[in-house]
């Protein structure tokens, strides 16, 4: 359903507009989180700052190539253009492919350079490298269950909401309100996926309940383990 697709896939998939219109809402809801949070501060670059370095350019642009692919593969199929959403499909694999290699370079160096204003840099190392952890196994369980649509497009959406916490806790947010703000948010869109299972088809979808779960669970968690002792003494091993 979403970037990587079954190449089994039928040209056609039958017709659910009610579902389609749900995952192309999250796709656009993801969307506005992501610009709110990374817009102004493309847009507005502070007078005196140093240029963006080349390989942050290149992350940028595939960071957003890959919400715009997002964006395009959910039109896509609720348009019932199948065929075509199969064909972008590996676009959108080398994109999340390229991601995944880049961005853990990227945050230990943006760690080393004091990380966002305001914040913990190595508290938020721990957000990032965890977001990277869960959005190759979304995306490689989403490339394992090609086949299976059902489990294929909720492991791309989870996949996406993956990408949420980093720009969550870029928003003006006090920083005792971080944590909570970033559980909030993705747990107000987690259970809108499992509202939709039941409103489709009557019961919750095992990769909606599993993978949310892990997701949801994973915030409080890394915002917990980012405190202790030990995460900063190795992360400050990782920055030196």
């Amino acid at each position: 359903m979403i970037p990587v697709t079954a190449s089994a896939a039928p040209a056609r998939l039958p017709r659910s507009g009610a579902s389609h219109g749900f995952y192309v809402g999250m796709a656009m809801a993801a969307v506005l989180i992501i610009v709110s949070a990374f817009g102004p501060k493309l847009v507005e670059r502070p007078a005196g700052s140093s240029p963006m370095a080349l390989r942050v350019a290149i992350h940028v642009t595939l960071f957003l190539t890959w919400t715009a692919l997002f964006a395009a593969q959910t039109l896509l199929i609720a348009t019932r253009r199948a065929r075509t959403h199969r064909r972008l499909g590996y676009a959108s694999l080398a994109v999340a492919a390229a991601m995944i290699l880049t961005a853990p370079e990227l945050a230990i160096g943006f760690a080393r350079r004091g990380g966002p204003d305001g914040g913990d840099p190595l508290a938020f190392l721990l957000v990032l490298l965890t977001d990277i952890l869960l959005f190759t196994a979304f995306v490689g369980g989403a490339i394992y269950f090609r086949r299976r649509r059902d489990v294929h497009k909720r492991l791309m959406i989870l996949a996406m909401l993956d990408l949420l916490p980093a720009a969550i806790v870029r928003w003006p947010i006090a920083p005792p309100n971080v944590g909570p703000a970033v559980t909030g948010v993705v747990l107000v869109l987690i259970a809108a996926l499992v509202v939709n299972d039941f409103a489709v088809q009557r019961r919750a979808h095992p990769a909606s309940v599993w993978g949310g779960l892990l997701l949801l669970g994973s915030i409080p968690l890394r915002f917990a383990v980012a405190q202790t002792a030990l995460w900063h003494h190795f992360a400050g091993w990782l920055v030196r």
